[in-house]
């Protein structure tokens, strides 16, 4: 069982930690009509796909609506130097190629805050105003 999530208290502010500039790219797949028959379908080969790219995720795996157990999509985040090259890794695997997907949504992303991150990329709020427009 997993344990519950500590309550924060005043003493856990997140450390300042340098940005990474590694580019990410977020893909969100949301599954077509046709969805539980073509994962079942195209499982091994989507597997293997994934193993053998494994280091090009920083994480994936399928999503669900809350409370549901049907699989609705998937989530890859992937780095790759850009938009192109990420399109690359993902192009290579059979949930793509098969149109399981009904949809794909890309999107570049800036870790920013949380535990996967260490803490937080900015010192305070002048310090990252710049980017609030996209600069």
């Amino acid at each position: 069982m997993q344990e519950p999530i500590a309550p924060l208290t005043p003493d856990d502010a997140p450390p300042h930690v340098a940005r990474d500039e590694t580019p990410l790219f977020l893909f969100v797949c949301k599954d077509g009509p046709n969805g539980p028959a073509r994962r079942v379908e195209h499982l091994e080969g989507h597997l293997t796909h994934v193993e053998a790219n494994w280091r090009r995720y920083v994480v994936a795996g399928p999503m669900r609506r809350p409370g549901e157990t049907a699989l609705m999509g998937s989530y890859f985040l992937v780095r790759a130097a850009d938009a192109d090259e990420a399109w690359a890794v993902m192009r290579g695997d059979p949930y793509i190629t098969s149109d399981l997907y009904a949809s794909i949504e890309l999107t570049e992303i800036t870790p920013s805050i949380g535990l996967w991150v260490g803490g937080k990329i900015w010192a305070d709020a002048a310090s990252i105003a710049h980017r609030a427009t996209g600069g």
